[in-house]
């Protein structure tokens, strides 16, 4: 099965899109706060703890010079779409709750975000 393609406006990976002096160590920071804030809207799928569905999704996102996400794909698939989607819909969540540091602001770039779904961690 294909990995899902969903324009969310999140991309993978930590890197400059433009050609300016962008800051890696900020962007490293500005990574592990986004994974962090994503962390609050984890939600397991009910159906994917039933079938004992767990991995790893990597989702790349790219972020626009006026702040906003500008795109959310699959960079690599859990194998589970189910676990794939809500990846990058806690990642567009958390998005909305962290603040682009002062030296990244104006700037397009792209990070790639590793989100582990695990059944260990699932909960009651």
């Amino acid at each position: 099965m294909p990995a899902p393609q969903v324009q969310t406006g999140i991309k993978a990976g930590a890197t400059a899109k433009s050609g300016s002096d962008i800051d890696k160590g900020t962007l490293e920071q500005y990574r592990l706060a986004l994974m962090a804030a994503a962390g609050h809207y984890k939600r397991y799928p009910a159906v994917a703890m039933e079938k004992g569905w767990q991995g790893r999704v990597d989702v790349h996102m790219e972020i626009g010079a006026n702040g906003m996400l500008a795109s959310a794909s699959i960079k690599a698939s859990s194998g589970h779409g189910i676990l794939d989607h809500q990846a990058i819909d806690m990642l567009r969540k958390g998005k909305t709750t962290v603040e682009i540091p002062a030296s990244l602001r104006g700037h397009k770039f792209s990070l790639d975000v590793p989100v582990i779904f695990r059944l260990d961690d699932a909960g009651p």
